[in-house]
């Protein structure tokens, strides 16, 4: 079973981002990934709707770093969690660099560290022994970083644990780039020079929502930046044969997740959740009776069973829920008991 912060990271979300997402302060999540804190049963509901699971399908902190804290002593666990709160001030700092933000502050600090900070400044007594960061998500030098894992291990009196740790955070605040940064699960590898990566193919400009004899008329994918691309067409791979399969899957260049979901044409609302293979699915029937629309692997749904939406309202958000491989839109188009290929129909910009 994972844990939230691989989940995280396989998203490719910093704490802001899932803060931003969920309305969980980004201080409280990381707090549940460092097993500071426990997760409420509402915290788990809204985090397994954003990430596309089911609420029981993922666990908080790391389990060793849980069992770690629960067998330490009183004593080691408060210094164990003085620890935690200099790694979590830094890791929320880091997020905020990432994302560009012009006013970066750390989050306030427990007292006896802050009250540290100045007498921390002094010359280190001996040199923070060097090492590779124990978490990826702290874009800080491996001296900075082996400082702060040099005081989870080893024996030391609590006064001068604290003494080590400002110098420790000192260090990290040092460490961080005066320019935003990417992190390394963002920054793809560049291609040789010589080698030009082949031409992804473009749907042409969308006409108006329309349901025309042919079929609803515009693009279901509708994002705020991007272009949106067909990764797989009608009838081949996981979409045939065609007249069970058939549809066409949808995906916007750069980041397919959490894109806007939109209904091709009017109709009533059939939600079915957590499927196989489809994941979290939406069909849209048209009160005619003659077309329907499906739309499949949605990380969020944002309409339910019964309601009435117009085309081109939103009905969920782009995931990659079900059986999938990575985010993007399986989208069908029936008449009656026909699969309809929606090729056509469709286009995107």
């Amino acid at each position: 079973m994972q844990n939230l912060r691989a989940l995280r990271r396989s998203r490719s979300l910093t704490f802001l981002d899932l803060a931003a997402l969920t309305g969980i302060p980004a201080r409280r999540l990381a707090e549940i990934e460092y097993g500071i804190r426990h997760l409420t049963a509402a915290e788990r509901e809204t985090l397994a709707l954003v990430l596309g699971l089911a609420p029981s399908g993922f666990t908080g902190a790391h389990r060793r770093l849980t069992a770690a804290y629960a067998r330490a002593a009183p004593a080691e666990q408060r210094a164990l969690r003085t620890l935690m709160a200099a790694a979590l001030a830094a890791t929320l700092t880091t997020s905020a660099v990432n994302a560009g933000l012009a006013d970066i502050r750390l989050p306030a600090l427990p007292r006896p560290i802050a009250a540290l900070l100045t007498r921390a400044s002094a010359p280190a007594e001996t040199a923070a022994p060097s090492g590779a960061a124990a978490d990826a998500s702290l874009a800080v030098s491996a001296p900075a970083a082996g400082a702060l894992r040099s005081l989870a291990t080893e024996p030391v009196a609590e006064d001068a644990a604290l003494a080590r740790l400002g110098r420790a955070i000192i260090k990290l605040r040092a460490a961080l780039p005066e320019e935003p940064i990417s992190p390394s699960l963002l920054v793809a590898p560049t291609p040789p020079e010589s080698v030009a990566p082949p031409p992804l193919p473009v749907i042409e400009a969308a006409p108006p929502y329309v349901l025309t004899e042919a079929g609803p008329m515009g693009c279901p994918v509708a994002p705020s930046a991007g272009r949106v691309i067909i990764t797989q067409g009608y009838g081949v791979g996981t979409h045939a044969p065609a007249e069970l399969w058939g549809a066409i899957d949808l995906a916007v260049e750069g980041n397919s997740w959490y894109q806007p979901i939109v209904a091709t044409h009017d109709g009533h609302v059939s939600v079915t959740l957590d499927s196989y293979p489809a994941g979290n699915h939406v069909w849209v029937n048209e009160p005619g009776g003659v077309w329907r629309t499906g739309y499949s692997h949605l990380a969020i749904v944002t309409v339910v069973s019964g309601q009435f939406v117009r085309a081109g309202e939103q009905i969920g958000l782009m995931g990659s829920s079900g059986l999938s491989s990575g985010p993007h839109l399986d989208y069908q188009v029936w008449r009656g008991s026909v699969n309809v290929d929606p090729t056509g129909l469709v286009g995107c910009r």
